[in-house]
This record gives C-alpha cells, structure tokens and sequence, in this order.
C-alpha cells in the first residue's frame, strides 16, 4: 500500500500515488520529486475548498516572482497539469489548467560550441588549478578536473553521470564507463577512445593515492577524498573559463553542459564529411546520450556555420542534376 510518509498536505495519500505511478513508468526524477514536494507545501498554505486543486489554487501555483521566471513557471504548469490529470480520475471536480494559463517560453540563449583550441585552451588552464585550497588541501585537485572536462568534451556525459561513476564503473580493460539508473532510469555502456582511456589510466594512479579504493567510492574525488558535488565543479569550471579567456566575469558564458552539445554537433559533421547516411545513425547518436528517443536529441544539434556548409553541400551533390548549368557545386 501506498504511504503518505514523504507528504504531509491534504492531498498527500493522492501525491504519494502519483510519486509511485511516476516511478513505475520511469519518470520521478529528482527535480520532479522537489517540485511535487513543493505543491504539497503549498497545499498547507492554501485552503482548498473542493478538497482538490481548484482553479484559485492553480493561479497561485502558477504566479510569477523573483526566483522563478516564465520557464520555471512553464515547468510547473507541465507538473501540475499531469498531477491534474491523474487526480481528475479519483476527484473529478479537480480543476485541470489548459494552455491559456501555460507561460510563454523564454528563449534559452545559444549553446557555445567549442573549438578543439578551445578545448585545449581549458584542459590546459584545469591543470594549472591550485592543488592546495583554504579549506582543505586538494592534492590531485587539478587532475581531477583536468581528467573530467576532457570526459565530458569527448564522451558528452552528463556532468551528474560523470560525478556518479565509481571505481567499479570505469571499466580500464574493457574501455568502457558503465552509467548507472541515469536520466529517466535509463543506464547505458560508453566506449572510449584510446587517448581519454590512457588519461583516465594516469589519473587513477594518482587518485588511489589520495582516497578509498573500494569498488562504490567515487572515481572523481577531492582532497578530502570524497566526490565532488555538481555545484562546486560548476563554480571552479567558471573559474577556468575565465583563466582561458572563454568566458567573461560578467557574462553567462560557456557552461559545462554545452560539452554535450559541442560533442553531439561534432559527431553530426564528421558524419556529413564522411559521407555517411546521418539519419540512419541519429538513433546510435540519440542511444550513446542516454536519450529515449530520437526527438531528445534533436536538442543538441545546432545549426554552426559548419554544419550549415556540409548541410548545403550535401543538397548540391542531391540536386546536381536538377541545378542550372553554371549552378552551385
């Protein structure tokens, strides 16, 4: 039976249901888990007259203020809409929202593709971090974070996948990452290449020095031999940024996640460069992400002036023959 322990609103016996549908199908990420957590909070505030969501409720859910922009706000009505919808089933006077009271999305600024010099440019600042910090002393803390940029720009994990590998899941014989219950509980192998597998050889050296060699510690850690949290490599990432003339103190700048899209982009053009069939491979593309679809990974493939180039020379090696004499070649 379904227990309403982690809710403590009206409405918890009916989220704590719902928390368990979401697992079922493999959707009860963490960000949606707070979210939900966060409508039950605000049951506790709100009266509810029709002992379910009313429109009142879902005004006040969905009202614009200082921490939450329009895609915040966008998300949340997605959250409340598909809560809705399952309370609708149990309660049918639950008011559900439609598309009116869905926010407009704000633009999210381009992805920064980067360039092999760029690249370059920030591995080489990583290794010139500080080993030793104010609070505790970081005596790999440069490898660590020179050996996980050059992960993520030619693998195109996520930063959350990369931190969550442990000893046991870089598999050194085999040149394989084992990813575990990932994004959307989906857990996935990754090969890779014989030039991040000898700097993950060099790097692992060094950190069984420092730290815990048992098969669930963490493979990336710091100085106090623990994994680094997400934020904290966010925070030094900035910092290398700037130190590589990439991103600007005053600007939002390249961010740690556009390896993933600089990653996807490249795969897309060396693709088209070797002639290859690119919609037939999108699936391998969409697979080695960790996506569960095609769709998921469309995202990540933004048009670049290169792209654009091979995209249109591709359509004139199609079309020769329809061209004009004199055309394009």
């Amino acid at each position: 039976m379904t227990t309403t322990t982690d809710f403590s609103g009206p409405l918890a016996y009916d989220l704590a249901n719902y928390v368990a549908l979401l697992k079922a199908i493999g959707r009860a990420s963490p960000c949606i888990l707070k979210q939900l957590h966060a409508l039950d909070r605000l049951t506790l505030t709100l009266p509810l007259p029709s002992q379910s969501i009313d429109e009142a409720f879902a005004k006040a859910w969905l009202a614009p203020s200082d921490t939450r922009g329009p895609n915040t706000r966008r998300g949340r009505y997605f959250l409340l809409r598909g809560f809705c919808l399952f309370l609708a089933k149990r309660r049918p006077q639950t008011f559900v929202p439609d598309q009116f009271l869905c926010p407009r999305r704000r633009p999210s600024p381009p992805p920064h593709i980067y360039t092999r010099e760029e690249v370059r440019r920030l591995l080489d600042a990583a290794l010139c971090l500080r080993n030793w910090g104010k609070a505790h002393p970081s005596p790999i803390r440069s490898d660590t974070m020179h050996t996980l940029l050059l992960l993520l720009a030619t693998t195109g994990m996520r930063i959350s996948e990369a931190l969550r590998l442990t000893l046991e899941d870089v598999d050194l014989e085999q040149g394989i990452l084992r990813v575990r219950q990932s994004k959307f509980k989906k857990s996935r192998i990754i090969p890779v290449s014989a030039g991040t597998l000898a700097v993950l050889e060099k790097y692992l050296k060094r950190r069984l020095r420092v730290a815990d060699d048992h098969p669930q510690a963490a493979f990336f850690v710091s100085g106090l031999g623990k994994g680094y949290s997400t934020s904290y490599v966010q925070t030094t990432f900035r910092q290398i940024a700037i130190q590589a003339k990439i991103h600007s103190p005053n600007q939002r700048g390249p961010r740690l996640h556009d390896f993933r899209h600089s990653f996807a982009v490249t795969r897309l053009l060396l693709w088209y460069r070797q002639d290859a069939n690119v919609m037939a491979r999108l699936p391998l593309l969409s697979t080695y992400l960790g996506h569960s679809q095609v769709s998921d990974t469309q995202v990540y493939l933004q048009a670049t002036a290169d792209l654009l180039t091979e995209a249109q020379n591709r359509f004139h090696d199609f079309a020769r023959e329809l061209l004009p004499e004199g055309g394009p070649s």
